[in-house]
Protein backbone atom coordinates (compact mmCIF):
# COMPACT_ATOMS: atom_id res chain seq x y z
CA UNK A 1 0.00 0.00 0.00
CA UNK A 2 2.82 2.27 0.79
CA UNK A 3 4.30 2.13 -2.80
CA UNK A 4 0.91 2.33 -4.07
CA UNK A 5 0.19 5.66 -2.69
CA UNK A 6 4.21 6.56 -3.43
CA UNK A 7 3.54 6.34 -6.87
CA UNK A 8 0.20 7.92 -7.29
CA UNK A 9 1.85 10.98 -5.00
CA UNK A 10 4.53 11.12 -7.84
CA UNK A 11 2.46 10.51 -10.81
CA UNK A 12 4.58 7.46 -11.64
CA UNK A 13 3.50 4.16 -12.96
CA UNK A 14 4.48 0.45 -12.10
CA UNK A 15 5.61 -1.06 -15.19
CA UNK A 16 6.96 -4.09 -13.99
CA UNK A 17 7.88 -6.76 -11.53
CA UNK A 18 10.82 -8.83 -10.61
CA UNK A 19 10.79 -12.08 -8.46
CA UNK A 20 14.47 -12.38 -7.15
CA UNK A 21 14.72 -15.75 -7.52
CA UNK A 22 18.89 -15.62 -7.94
CA UNK A 23 20.36 -14.58 -4.63
CA UNK A 24 19.38 -16.30 -1.35
CA UNK A 25 21.04 -19.56 -0.56
CA UNK A 26 18.17 -21.61 -0.91
CA UNK A 27 18.03 -21.19 -5.03
CA UNK A 28 21.60 -22.47 -5.04
CA UNK A 29 20.79 -25.69 -7.24
CA UNK A 30 18.16 -23.79 -8.92
CA UNK A 31 14.40 -21.90 -8.70
CA UNK A 32 11.82 -22.73 -10.98
CA UNK A 33 14.31 -25.60 -12.53
CA UNK A 34 14.90 -26.69 -8.94
CA UNK A 35 15.01 -30.77 -9.23
CA UNK A 36 13.70 -30.19 -5.41
CA UNK A 37 10.19 -30.08 -5.58
CA UNK A 38 9.83 -28.22 -2.63
CA UNK A 39 12.38 -25.33 -4.01
CA UNK A 40 10.80 -25.35 -7.29
CA UNK A 41 7.05 -24.90 -5.46
CA UNK A 42 8.54 -22.27 -3.44
CA UNK A 43 9.90 -20.10 -6.49
CA UNK A 44 6.89 -20.94 -8.23
CA UNK A 45 5.20 -19.42 -4.87
CA UNK A 46 7.10 -16.80 -5.34
CA UNK A 47 6.34 -15.82 -9.12
CA UNK A 48 2.74 -15.98 -8.48
CA UNK A 49 3.19 -13.51 -5.10
CA UNK A 50 4.66 -11.30 -7.81
CA UNK A 51 1.40 -11.74 -9.82
CA UNK A 52 -0.37 -10.44 -7.16
CA UNK A 53 1.29 -7.71 -6.67
CA UNK A 54 1.88 -6.32 -10.26
CA UNK A 55 -2.09 -6.48 -9.94
CA UNK A 56 -2.31 -4.70 -7.58
CA UNK A 57 -0.13 -2.01 -8.61
CA UNK A 58 -1.63 -1.93 -11.67
CA UNK A 59 1.63 -3.27 -13.47
CA UNK A 60 1.52 -5.05 -16.99
CA UNK A 61 4.90 -7.57 -16.73
CA UNK A 62 6.42 -10.31 -14.69
CA UNK A 63 10.20 -9.90 -15.73
CA UNK A 64 11.62 -13.73 -14.47
CA UNK A 65 15.64 -13.53 -14.68
CA UNK A 66 16.15 -17.12 -14.57
CA UNK A 67 19.60 -16.47 -12.94
CA UNK A 68 19.56 -19.98 -11.13
CA UNK A 69 18.23 -21.62 -13.77
CA UNK A 70 20.92 -24.01 -15.06
CA UNK A 71 23.82 -25.70 -13.28
CA UNK A 72 27.46 -25.54 -12.05
CA UNK A 73 29.21 -28.59 -13.10
CA UNK A 74 29.33 -31.75 -15.67
CA UNK A 75 27.38 -34.76 -14.68
CA UNK A 76 25.52 -33.51 -11.47
CA UNK A 77 22.13 -33.04 -13.26
CA UNK A 78 19.56 -34.25 -15.29
CA UNK A 79 19.00 -32.44 -18.17
CA UNK A 80 16.02 -33.90 -19.04
CA UNK A 81 13.91 -33.07 -15.95
CA UNK A 82 16.09 -29.42 -15.48
CA UNK A 83 14.14 -28.91 -18.79
CA UNK A 84 10.74 -30.58 -17.83
CA UNK A 85 10.94 -28.59 -14.54
CA UNK A 86 11.72 -24.96 -15.88
CA UNK A 87 8.94 -25.11 -18.80
CA UNK A 88 5.94 -26.57 -16.50
CA UNK A 89 6.76 -23.81 -13.72
CA UNK A 90 6.44 -20.83 -15.94
CA UNK A 91 3.83 -22.67 -17.98
CA UNK A 92 1.87 -22.79 -14.03
CA UNK A 93 3.72 -19.03 -13.69
CA UNK A 94 1.81 -18.04 -16.94
CA UNK A 95 -1.48 -19.16 -16.10
CA UNK A 96 -1.61 -17.76 -13.04
CA UNK A 97 -1.52 -14.74 -14.53
CA UNK A 98 -3.27 -14.87 -17.55
CA UNK A 99 -3.68 -11.09 -17.45
CA UNK A 100 -0.14 -10.02 -17.02
CA UNK A 101 2.85 -10.76 -20.01
CA UNK A 102 5.56 -12.91 -18.88
CA UNK A 103 8.43 -11.54 -19.69
CA UNK A 104 11.98 -13.40 -19.82
CA UNK A 105 15.36 -12.02 -19.49
CA UNK A 106 18.28 -14.37 -20.84
CA UNK A 107 22.10 -14.25 -20.18
CA UNK A 108 24.72 -16.61 -20.05
CA UNK A 109 25.83 -17.60 -17.07
CA UNK A 110 26.32 -15.64 -13.66
CA UNK A 111 25.50 -16.72 -11.05
CA UNK A 112 25.04 -20.16 -12.29
CA UNK A 113 28.18 -21.71 -14.09
CA UNK A 114 25.67 -22.41 -17.08
CA UNK A 115 22.41 -20.90 -17.54
CA UNK A 116 19.59 -22.36 -19.60
CA UNK A 117 18.66 -19.10 -21.58
CA UNK A 118 22.05 -18.47 -22.72
CA UNK A 119 20.55 -16.28 -26.07
CA UNK A 120 17.66 -14.69 -27.56
CA UNK A 121 17.22 -18.09 -29.55
CA UNK A 122 16.77 -20.32 -26.52
CA UNK A 123 14.62 -18.01 -25.06
CA UNK A 124 12.64 -18.08 -28.36
CA UNK A 125 12.87 -22.01 -28.15
CA UNK A 126 10.81 -22.05 -24.95
CA UNK A 127 8.68 -19.22 -26.12
CA UNK A 128 7.36 -21.67 -28.93
CA UNK A 129 7.00 -24.42 -26.86
CA UNK A 130 4.79 -22.90 -24.12
CA UNK A 131 3.03 -21.54 -27.48
CA UNK A 132 1.93 -25.09 -28.96
CA UNK A 133 0.64 -25.68 -24.76
CA UNK A 134 -1.39 -22.92 -25.26
CA UNK A 135 0.27 -20.42 -23.49
CA UNK A 136 0.44 -17.05 -25.34
CA UNK A 137 1.54 -14.76 -22.49
CA UNK A 138 5.54 -15.15 -22.32
CA UNK A 139 7.89 -13.53 -24.08
CA UNK A 140 11.46 -11.35 -23.41
CA UNK A 141 12.97 -8.57 -22.19
CA UNK A 142 16.17 -8.08 -23.64
CA UNK A 143 18.96 -6.64 -21.25
CA UNK A 144 21.62 -4.84 -23.67
CA UNK A 145 24.39 -5.88 -21.70
CA UNK A 146 23.38 -9.81 -21.26
CA UNK A 147 22.49 -9.74 -25.34
CA UNK A 148 26.24 -8.50 -25.88
CA UNK A 149 27.47 -11.36 -23.13
CA UNK A 150 25.95 -13.67 -25.94
CA UNK A 151 27.66 -12.31 -28.81
CA UNK A 152 24.94 -10.90 -30.32
CA UNK A 153 24.16 -7.80 -32.55
CA UNK A 154 21.53 -6.22 -30.89
CA UNK A 155 19.32 -4.75 -33.45
CA UNK A 156 19.80 -8.15 -35.20
CA UNK A 157 18.65 -9.88 -32.11
CA UNK A 158 15.49 -7.36 -31.71
CA UNK A 159 14.03 -7.81 -35.33
CA UNK A 160 14.72 -11.85 -34.88
CA UNK A 161 12.41 -11.56 -31.47
CA UNK A 162 9.61 -9.44 -33.00
CA UNK A 163 9.29 -11.77 -35.56
CA UNK A 164 7.55 -14.13 -33.11
CA UNK A 165 5.55 -10.65 -31.46
CA UNK A 166 7.41 -11.68 -28.28
CA UNK A 167 9.91 -8.66 -27.26
CA UNK A 168 7.31 -7.13 -23.93
CA UNK A 169 10.27 -5.24 -22.50
CA UNK A 170 13.87 -3.58 -22.28
CA UNK A 171 16.57 -3.18 -19.92
CA UNK A 172 19.04 -0.50 -21.59
CA UNK A 173 22.58 -0.27 -20.03
CA UNK A 174 26.43 -1.01 -22.03
CA UNK A 175 29.00 -2.90 -21.16
CA UNK A 176 32.65 -3.29 -22.02
CA UNK A 177 33.57 -6.84 -22.86
CA UNK A 178 32.81 -9.91 -20.78
CA UNK A 179 31.71 -8.38 -17.21
CA UNK A 180 28.04 -7.43 -16.78
CA UNK A 181 28.69 -3.98 -15.45
CA UNK A 182 25.42 -2.51 -16.34
CA UNK A 183 27.32 1.13 -17.79
CA UNK A 184 24.99 4.02 -19.06
CA UNK A 185 23.16 3.37 -22.57
CA UNK A 186 25.16 3.83 -25.30
CA UNK A 187 28.17 5.04 -23.53
CA UNK A 188 30.15 2.56 -25.17
CA UNK A 189 28.25 0.91 -27.87
CA UNK A 190 27.12 3.61 -29.33
CA UNK A 191 26.91 3.10 -32.84
CA UNK A 192 25.38 -0.44 -31.75
CA UNK A 193 22.52 1.45 -29.88
CA UNK A 194 21.89 4.13 -32.64
CA UNK A 195 20.80 1.37 -34.55
CA UNK A 196 18.95 -0.41 -32.12
CA UNK A 197 17.11 2.43 -31.71
CA UNK A 198 16.32 2.57 -35.59
CA UNK A 199 15.19 -0.64 -35.81
CA UNK A 200 12.59 -0.45 -32.50
CA UNK A 201 11.54 2.07 -34.37
CA UNK A 202 11.15 0.16 -37.38
CA UNK A 203 9.24 -3.14 -35.71
CA UNK A 204 6.19 -1.02 -34.18
CA UNK A 205 7.46 -1.50 -30.10
CA UNK A 206 5.53 0.42 -28.43
CA UNK A 207 6.52 -0.78 -25.20
CA UNK A 208 8.34 0.79 -22.28
CA UNK A 209 12.11 1.48 -21.96
CA UNK A 210 13.57 -0.01 -18.66
CA UNK A 211 16.99 0.84 -17.77
CA UNK A 212 19.27 -1.45 -15.65
CA UNK A 213 22.22 0.32 -13.97
CA UNK A 214 24.91 -0.11 -11.68
CA UNK A 215 25.86 3.31 -9.90
CA UNK A 216 28.50 1.72 -8.37
CA UNK A 217 30.65 5.00 -7.19
CA UNK A 218 28.84 7.34 -9.02
CA UNK A 219 25.29 9.09 -8.25
CA UNK A 220 22.46 6.73 -8.78
CA UNK A 221 19.74 9.43 -9.39
CA UNK A 222 22.35 11.36 -11.63
CA UNK A 223 23.30 7.66 -13.80
CA UNK A 224 19.19 7.23 -14.37
CA UNK A 225 18.93 10.95 -15.39
CA UNK A 226 22.14 11.14 -17.74
CA UNK A 227 21.15 7.27 -18.60
CA UNK A 228 17.76 8.97 -20.18
CA UNK A 229 19.32 12.11 -21.82
CA UNK A 230 21.35 9.72 -23.57
CA UNK A 231 18.16 7.45 -25.54
CA UNK A 232 16.65 10.71 -25.96
CA UNK A 233 19.39 12.51 -27.47
CA UNK A 234 20.17 9.49 -29.81
CA UNK A 235 16.14 9.10 -30.56
CA UNK A 236 16.06 12.89 -31.77
CA UNK A 237 19.33 12.84 -33.75
CA UNK A 238 17.48 9.83 -35.42
CA UNK A 239 14.13 11.66 -36.02
CA UNK A 240 16.06 14.87 -37.08
CA UNK A 241 17.55 12.96 -40.06
CA UNK A 242 14.73 11.41 -40.87
CA UNK A 243 13.33 7.52 -40.55
CA UNK A 244 12.23 7.56 -44.58
CA UNK A 245 15.73 8.24 -45.20
CA UNK A 246 17.32 5.99 -43.08
CA UNK A 247 15.77 3.49 -44.52
CA UNK A 248 16.41 4.49 -47.75
CA UNK A 249 20.40 4.30 -47.18
CA UNK A 250 19.89 0.99 -45.81
CA UNK A 251 18.41 0.02 -48.86
CA UNK A 252 21.32 0.87 -50.79
CA UNK A 253 23.62 -1.95 -49.28
CA UNK A 254 26.53 0.05 -49.72
CA UNK A 255 28.88 0.94 -46.81
CA UNK A 256 30.29 4.17 -48.08
CA UNK A 257 26.56 5.44 -48.13
CA UNK A 258 26.39 4.32 -44.49
CA UNK A 259 29.50 6.24 -43.34
CA UNK A 260 27.60 9.61 -44.72
CA UNK A 261 24.76 8.38 -42.89
CA UNK A 262 26.62 7.93 -39.66
CA UNK A 263 28.21 11.11 -39.81
CA UNK A 264 24.64 13.23 -40.80
CA UNK A 265 23.20 11.25 -37.30
CA UNK A 266 26.46 12.07 -35.32
CA UNK A 267 26.10 15.47 -36.59
CA UNK A 268 29.39 15.68 -37.82
CA UNK A 269 31.53 16.85 -40.63
CA UNK A 270 34.89 15.53 -42.00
Amino acid sequence: KDVKNTLSVYNFKAVGIAPVLSQEAQWAKGALSALNENTRRKAIDRCKKAIDIARELGAEILIIWPGREGFDFPFTTNYVKLWNNYVSSIKEVAEYGSDIKIALEYKMEDPSSYLLHGSAGRALATILELRMLGIKNVGINVEFAHAKLAKEYVPETIVLISRYNALYHLHLNDIFFDADLDLFPASVHTLEFIELLYWLHEVGYSGWFGLDLFPRYIDAIEMVQQSIYNVKALYNALEKVGWAKIRNVIELNNPIEVQKLIREILGTKP
